[in-house]
């Protein structure tokens, strides 16, 4: 049986470097957030289908990873009913129109572009934590899916 966990959050990232700064950001937003850090999309799989698995609320998902990369994993994940409580974000440096169109075809629930500035990151991935999924997912829109740092 799995579960899914409020404040269990889960980071796809190959980059050593954008792991520590997720972990950093996480560390200054909330002491219960607990992260799962995996570094490509085959080791977050190999996670998720384990049995007895607590399950993350929420999927920050890199697109571009060695052996199996973001888009790849989001299909698998979403053409499985027992993740459909997982909200996932696309977590790129990549913003293109087709990258965008890809994920939101795939189930993505948002897609962030990566900010270069560590207080814009702080602020956007707050802003996705604490986004009310019940009421907000329903009303989704081209508009709100993409998140741009300001």
């Amino acid at each position: 049986m799995t579960t899914t966990k409020l404040n269990l959050i889960a980071l796809a990232d190959d980059d050593a470097d954008d792991r520590d700064i997720f972990m950093e950001i996480c560390d200054s937003l909330d002491n219960d957030i607990r992260v799962l850090f995996f570094e490509n999309g085959l080791q977050l799989l190999d996670y998720l289908v384990k049995k007895n698995t607590t399950l993350p609320s929420t999927l920050f998902l890199d697109i571009n990873m060695p052996v199996k990369d973001g888009f790849d994993c989001l299909k698998e994940i979403r053409d499985e009913r027992k993740f459909n409580d997982i909200r996932i974000i696309i977590y790129s440096t990549s913003i293109t129109t087709s990258d965008v169109n890809k994920s939101r075809r795939l189930g993505a629930d948002r897609f962030l572009q990566k900010p270069s500035d560590f207080y814009k990151l702080v602020q956007v991935v707050k802003d996705i934590l604490d986004i009310d999924w019940e009421n907000q997912y329903n009303s989704s829109s081209q508009s709100n899916f993409l998140v741009l740092p300001t």
